[in-house]
């Protein structure tokens, strides 16, 4: 059966290179799910002779497959690439990726999507302020956050980080101050000082720390 859908087709691209010891059997898996009806579309890219392609994606090794939003580096399995050819197709796949990817520590692959492609950071800020995570995967997302400071992201995403100092979650409310400690933008400031009369007593405290941090960074 299919898994190709009228509203969410899947576009794939597999990017590979000559002397490449696991691209011949990517590239035959990915032929074989195109002709069996998985992808929308399937295009093949030999680096070696489009190399401007692999530099506009930043891509530094091969195989590299995107699967829609979707990037996934290295060799992959044939029901490994379905798996995720599923979650290409959900609103939440690249949540889903960016949680798998965080669990093992591969905070800089999730850091290089995301500066690729800004709009990311809503996926990410959903498993950063999700209480039900694993806890490395809070702590890998919360890194990532502050590996973006002064790349621009997050201040054009200021509102989106807003909401959860207003969660009900303490832990939520903690971890934002923590972030708006580094975000330059004078509405971080106003809601890190809207922080310090928290109901919780940790929240005040990372809030006045943060505000200590923005007055260090000269922001202030």
């Amino acid at each position: 059966m299919s898994l190709v859908s009228d509203s969410v087709p899947v576009a794939a691209m597999l990017l590979v290179a000559p002397g490449c010891p696991h691209c011949p059997q990517m590239k035959q898996t990915l032929h074989q799910l195109y002709d069996e009806g998985y992808l929308a579309s399937l295009d093949i890219v030999d680096i070696s002779i489009e190399l401007e392609k692999a530099e506009k994606l930043s891509v530094r090794s091969v195989p590299w497959l995107a699967l829609n939003t979707l990037e996934l580096q290295g060799a992959h399995s044939e029901s490994e690439i379905k798996y995720w050819l599923e979650q290409a197709m959900r609103q939440d796949g690249r949540q889903q990726l960016f949680d798998s990817l965080l669990e093992v520590g591969q905070i800089a692959q999730v850091e290089a999507m995301i500066r690729k492609k800004p709009d990311a950071l809503s996926d990410l800020l959903v498993l950063f302020a999700d209480p039900e995570r694993q806890i490395n995967v809070r702590i890998g997302a919360s890194a990532v956050l502050e590996s973006l400071q002064d790349s621009g992201i997050l201040e054009e995403a200021i509102n989106e980080i807003l909401v959860y100092c207003q969660s009900p979650e303490v832990s939520t409310r903690i971890d934002a101050c923590h972030v708006l400690s580094f975000v330059q933008h004078s509405a971080a400031v106003e809601a890190l000082q809207l922080a310090l009369n928290d109901s919780d007593p940790e929240v005040r405290e990372v809030a006045e720390e943060s505000l200590v941090e923005q007055a260090e960074s000269g922001f202030v």
